[in-house]
């Protein structure tokens, strides 16, 4: 019995740093941003961005997207937006994004939430119009920054 009362004790204890320390973490800082308001419309695929904007350390830079479109008809205008995350060099931002983790998901609801492409960077992009919902390429979203 006095055992028993120590494990609870203990697994007690520990949930109780856990969760103070999950508690306590502030929300990460982007390293930058991106906004995506340009595209086409495509029959049959719906609509399909062409390019964006990424805001990073004061500059501001264009760069083409392929493997996003909403879906949804009647949607005349689209725009998402999203914060970028682990950027550490400009060089490092073109790329494929795909899911961040095996345990991620791409889609999460109707928006697209965390991406990662093989340099590291994280992309949380979310749709910015109302009722409409991103659809990710199955080969993922690639971004390449315009000279």
């Amino acid at each position: 019995m006095l055992r028993r009362v120590a494990t609870w004790i203990a697994v007690g204890g520990m949930l109780a740093v856990l969760t103070g320390s999950v508690l306590a973490q502030e929300p990460k800082k982007p390293d930058a941003t991106v906004k995506l308001t340009e595209g086409s419309v495509a029959a049959g695929i719906g609509w399909n961005w062409g390019h964006g904007t990424l805001s990073y350390k004061g500059k501001t830079y264009k760069f083409k997207v392929d493997g996003l479109s909403v879906g949804e008809v009647g949607v005349t205008k689209a725009q998402a937006t999203g914060n970028v995350f682990t950027l550490k060099n400009l060089e490092d931002f073109s790329g494929i994004y795909r899911a961040a983790s095996a345990g991620a998901t791409a889609v999460k609801g109707k928006d697209i939430t965390s991406l990662e492409n093989d340099k590291g960077v994280v992309l949380e992009l979310k749709s910015a119009t109302k009722g409409a919902s991103l659809k990710l390429a199955l080969e993922g979203l690639k971004l390449t920054l315009e000279k």
